[in-house]
């Protein structure tokens, strides 16, 4: 027996991304045209004002309208749906402020435009650089948007440090709350990389109010959650992870990442508290021991090479195992440096020796690395043990 079918489109090949992006539309089935119903019900849906401080505290919504407040995003992006601010402890330490725009204001679960959002799952950002959103654009890129000047509603979660920068239990404040914020600088990834090129390995001092303050802090705060999230090999699943990825903004990037991943992970840490029995999370649990030596054996030059594996605390017994020490270069790698050291471009010399993606053997160690991470994440729903590291949603 044979299957029967009839063709619907013949897609002609073509040279041009687009005509890929199509292919690739079609192939996972995108939904690349918004309903008219949606934009109908969108249509009617207006901000909400706030005429007096009563209002305010009468919708259940904390005012912080007067602190600074910041966003980083790329360039041109109006779907702003994440903003930070940034406070000095009387311990020395910082109150760090996610603000996640609040869209369950606009939006009634089960109504037209929830239902659609259900169905497209996520806002897709196509390799043509057009935005397949999720919510309606007036929505999405208006009324949600964080942007600067305007007054928006958030779900606020709040992160302490000590004075070292480390996460500490939040005892100052509630930790997760509605909020009423106006972003005051719409920052783009450029704008934030270049302060926190600036500062260099200086510390800058702490003022109240100063953008460059704010951006320099949260990223000294992104760093050590970093560092303490890859000691433990928690969530190392893609190349990005190296630190010496020669990626343009690559510390801005970081920034918003690691403060994101915490913010995930206390999120459903506070779920789990509130609603143990009905909130679906992940886990990680510890790289397999047995996977871990599996790996070392096959990959031990490598690994006694390797700079980017020095993070990983699990992985020191295996760091001074005897070798000769000896890395294979690539020729194109051997010009690259040579082009990066006339032009005296430190900092992307210092990408092509370190970066692993670099060296073929090293590339080959991480993506095994990273699969023994992968392999680790389970479906976690018992309400009743205490799981070590959780995140919200059926993936990371």
């Amino acid at each position: 027996m044979y299957p029967l079918g009839y063709v619907t489109r013949v897609i002609k090949a073509g040279e041009y991304i687009s005509d890929s992006q199509r292919v690739i539309n079609l192939l996972y089935q995108i939904p690349t045209r918004p309903k008219p119903e949606c934009i109908e019900a969108a249509a009617g849906i207006a901000n909400f004002t706030y005429d007096t401080a009563g209002d305010i505290a009468a919708a259940g919504v904390e005012d912080i309208r007067h602190q600074l407040t910041v966003s980083i995003d790329p360039s041109g992006c109006q779907d702003v749906d994440d903003a930070l601010t940034l406070s000095r402890l009387p311990t020395g330490g910082f109150l760090v402020g996610i603000h996640i725009a609040d869209v369950s204001r606009f939006v009634t679960q089960g109504d037209t435009i929830d239902s659609d959002a259900s169905r497209r799952m996520m806002s897709f950002y196509a390799a043509t650089d057009k935005v397949y959103s999720m919510l309606p654009v007036c929505l999405s890129e208006d009324v949600c948007s964080l942007l600067q000047g305007q007054d928006r509603c958030v779900l606020s979660v709040y992160l302490q440090t000590d004075d070292k920068y480390k996460i500490v239990d939040t005892v100052s404040r509630s930790q997760v709350c509605r909020s009423l914020i106006q972003n005051d600088n719409q920052m783009t990834y450029e704008e934030a990389q270049l302060i926190i090129d600036e500062a260099g390995y200086e510390r800058v001092q702490w003022t109240k109010d100063s953008v460059k303050a704010t951006i320099f802090y949260l990223h000294r705060i992104a760093q050590r959650l970093r560092l303490d999230r890859l000691s433990q090999a928690r969530f190392c699943f893609s190349e990005p992870e190296d630190p010496f990825c020669h990626v343009e903004c690559h510390d801005a990037h970081q920034l918003i990442e690691e403060l994101m991943i915490k913010t995930n992970f206390t999120v459903a840490q506070f779920l789990l508290k509130h609603f143990p029995e009905s909130v679906p999370v992940r886990r990680q649990k510890s790289p397999d021991e047995d996977d871990v030596n599996k790996w070392s054996d096959r990959h031990s030059a490598a690994i006694q090479a390797s700079m980017y594996f020095r993070q990983f605390d699990m992985l020191g017994c295996f760091l001074d195992a005897e070798g000769d020490g000896k890395v294979k270069i690539l020729q194109s790698t051997i010009d690259d440096l040579k082009t990066a050291v006339e032009k005296k471009n430190l900092k992307k010399v210092v990408s092509l020796i370190a970066q692993e993606s670099q060296h073929p053997l090293h590339l080959l160690a991480m993506n095994n690395w990273f699969q023994i991470q992968v392999n680790r994440l389970t479906f976690y729903d018992d309400a009743y043990s205490s799981p070590t590291y959780v995140v919200l949603g059926p993936s990371v």
